[in-house]
């Protein structure tokens, strides 16, 4: 589970900006909060409770997709640092562009979270060349009192020589792990592929439970994958998940799942890559069995007829808006029954809205989400604001300054009430983050027709 995330000189950000997902002392809703504290930790289980969901506004440009992207870019250096990167090529690196300090200086990635009991908060910076920074401390959330204990900590020099000092509470071959740690890779993800037993759940979680969605292309083939591992097996999911398309009002009233054999040209190349493996295989290996089952996963939608039948139609010609809602759907069920996050970048473009607030009432009630599960997203859609739908800690904006960096800021830190009009507000520009237009609809027409004249 996330309580917080961090980031500094990433992209549009230029100062260190973070989004907090625990909740504030506000006389908000509770109903839907996640408790993380041990029921045996004397006043920390009241104090330590998270929002499940949490909605980002901005202007066009603001930094939105910016925060959400610094985040994926977190977890992949998590995921792949190790073993992605060959040791020459340094990291990757985004720093803000807009102020020549700024390109000499580290970028900056934290997160706490949440697991089996205790609170880990972790980080690094990176400058291009190198891992500069790297730490991870934990805090044990059943002690009455809160004490950090540090996990481990490394730094690289100018040199490219690093330096490691490990606590007392880190066991497992720290120090032979160590010496596989290359200067652009991180600790945690060495140590993870070497099955350090402290330090693989914390991989873990960023590599299984973190779901991104902030690409808004659409693969059929994916979503038939994504589809089909997750509903194809499972009669009660497949039932969850006709349920939710059937109130979403796309006219669909089930899913089929088969198989398609590969088409006659990868049929072809399948068998001559057949010969050729086997052309090369070692001799102890001549018995080996090329893999026979090569189809694919197939998904038709079935839809109501005129005549009250059914009929299956293919993926490829479902509307954009199907595709972008089943992109969505197995993600989303997976997340709400097995924990995790999914981020999910301009929710608005993907899914109506009417369809957006009952997925976030999914997220939300205790009773559909049962993995305490959370969801992240970015829109435009103000409808969102309104109804009591979300709490005052649970709004976050982002707003650039006249430099260009973009401010991240939640609607807690603003002096709102609970029942004010949100919406209304947030129009009216009470809470910044809206777009300022420089000249009225009226003088950009005057002024496209002046110049149409001139031509």
């Amino acid at each position: 589970m996330l309580l917080r995330f961090g980031v500094e000189n990433h992209g549009s950000i230029e100062s260190y900006q973070e989004l907090q997902l625990t909740a504030t002392s506000l006389k908000d809703d509770e109903s839907g909060l996640i408790p993380v504290a041990s029921e045996t930790a004397a006043g920390i289980e009241k104090a330590l409770k998270v929002v499940p969901v949490l909605g980002i506004y901005g202007a066009n440009a603001s930094g939105k997709s910016t925060l959400l992207s610094a985040m994926e870019f977190f977890g992949d250096g998590i995921v792949s640092s190790h073993t992605g990167r060959a040791s020459s090529s340094g990291t990757p690196y985004y720093p803000f562009l807009l102020n020549e300090s700024s390109k000499e200086k580290p970028s900056r990635y934290d997160a706490d979270i949440v697991l089996d009991g205790y609170r880990y908060h972790y980080g690094y910076s990176l400058d291009g060349k190198k891992i500069v920074q790297e730490w991870l401390y934990s805090f044990d959330l059943s002690a009455p009192r809160q004490v950090r204990s540090v996990l481990f900590a490394r730094e690289t020099n100018s040199d490219l020589n690093i330096e490691f000092k490990f606590g007392k509470a880190l066991k497992g071959e720290n120090k032979q792990i160590a010496k596989l740690v290359r200067p652009n890779s991180l600790f945690l993800s060495a140590a993870a592929q070497n099955s350090h037993p402290q330090i693989t759940p914390i991989f873990e979680f960023f590599f299984s439970k973190v779901v991104h969605r902030l690409d808004s292309k659409i693969n059929e083939a994916s979503i038939a994958e994504q589809i089909t591992a997750y509903f194809g097996a499972d009669e009660g999911r497949q039932k969850m998940a006709i349920e939710f398309l059937k109130a979403a009002d796309i006219g669909v009233n089930g899913i089929d799942f088969s198989k398609s054999p590969p088409d006659k040209r990868t049929a072809e190349l399948l068998q001559d890559f057949e010969q050729v493996l086997k052309k090369h295989l070692p001799q102890n290996e001549e018995n080996f069995e090329f893999p026979k089952n090569v189809d694919r996963p197939k998904v038709e939608l079935l839809h109501i007829g005129k005549d009250r039948g059914k009929y299956p139609i293919k993926l490829k010609r479902e509307s954009t808006g199907t595709l972008a809602l089943l992109q969505l759907l197995g993600p989303a069920f997976a997340r709400l029954n097995e924990g995790g996050l999914l981020i999910v970048d301009e929710l608005n473009t993907a899914l109506h809205p009417l369809v957006s607030r009952e997925l976030i009432k999914l997220f939300s009630s205790p009773d559909t989400n049962i993995g305490k599960s959370q969801l992240i997203f970015s829109t435009h859609d103000t409808n969102l604001l309104s109804g009591g739908l979300l709490r005052r800690d649970q709004l976050w904006f982002t707003e650039k300054d006249l430099g260009g960096a973009t401010h991240v800021y939640a609607l807690s830190d603003i002096k709102v009430r609970a029942t004010d009009n949100f919406e209304q507000g947030y129009l009216e520009g009470r809470f910044g983050a809206t777009p300022f237009m420089g000249c009225s609809l009226k003088d950009f027409v005057r002024t496209l027709h002046a110049s149409t004249a001139e031509d």
